[in-house]
């Protein structure tokens, strides 16, 4: 998008298409998630008939995995490892060597992706981006997950996510994890005049948003109203605001 006149934080309605990003959260925000996350028995089973491993084996190699990552997520400011590498480095260490597409295959399936029922599109959100992108505005997502970027660019697909998002930072692909500003910082790299923040965590999305001078959307995945949002990107447009009376 060709970015226009920066904000000066005198005229904020008065922006130019293109110089405000939306960040978007993406579980809890876009997809709605309707039953917990496998646990580590249904990870262990998955590996195992995937990769064709004993069960043993399988639980030594979750518990590494389960615990590499976890180490990396309570630690805030730590760089989140890639999961997909790490999963193929505990192999490797007991002499396991699977082809990409076979560990792709085993996080899909542990992950809970085979369940249809799973995971689901949050529709006020998907209009959300599609309102967003359509008045000229710059949409991206911003997801701390587990699932490597391409798996979880297959599951957005599936969900029918709107194709319009310009970039997203998935955290499984390695880097910087929300709350670190970093991540924030490197999902909206470009010249904008503005940064909004979407999402349904306090302490992951709004507060180290907060921080950085964005402004912020909270959503409530039991109640998901994008209202805020549209007041936020087009607080003189009176067919907007039909859109949020139409929309509460």
């Amino acid at each position: 998008m060709t970015a226009g006149k920066a904000d000066t934080g005198d005229e904020m309605n008065d922006l130019t298409p293109g110089t405000t990003v939306v960040v978007f959260d993406c579980f809890g925000t876009i997809i709605t998630e309707r039953r917990p996350m496998p646990g580590p028995d249904d990870f262990t089973r998955a590996v195992a008939e995937v990769l064709a491993l004993d069960r043993k084996l399988a639980d030594e190699v979750v518990t590494e995995v389960f615990t590499t990552l976890y180490t990396a997520l309570v630690d805030k400011a730590a760089l989140q490892p890639a999961t997909r590498d790490v999963l193929d480095t505990t192999l490797r260490s007991r002499g396991v060597v699977r082809p990409a597409e076979d560990l792709d295959r085993a996080l899909w399936r542990a992950l809970g992706c085979e369940d249809d029922d799973r995971y689901a599109l949050c529709e006020p959100a998907a209009d959300a981006m599609r309102r967003t992108a359509g008045a000229g505005h710059t949409v991206r997502l911003l997801s701390n997950c587990y699932l490597p970027g391409g798996l979880m660019r297959r599951l957005l697909t599936r969900l029918r996510v709107p194709e319009v998002y310009e970039r997203a930072h998935f955290t499984a692909d390695g880097g910087p994890k929300k709350p670190d500003p970093r991540a924030f910082e490197l999902i909206t790299a470009g010249p904008f005049g503005r940064r909004i923040m979407v999402g349904d965590s306090d302490d992951n999305d709004l507060t180290p948003a907060r921080r950085l001078g964005w402004e912020v959307v909270p959503v409530d995945p039991a109640r998901p109203d994008f209202g805020e949002l549209y007041a936020l990107l087009f607080r003189d447009a009176p067919e907007i605001r039909s859109v949020q009376r139409n929309t509460r």
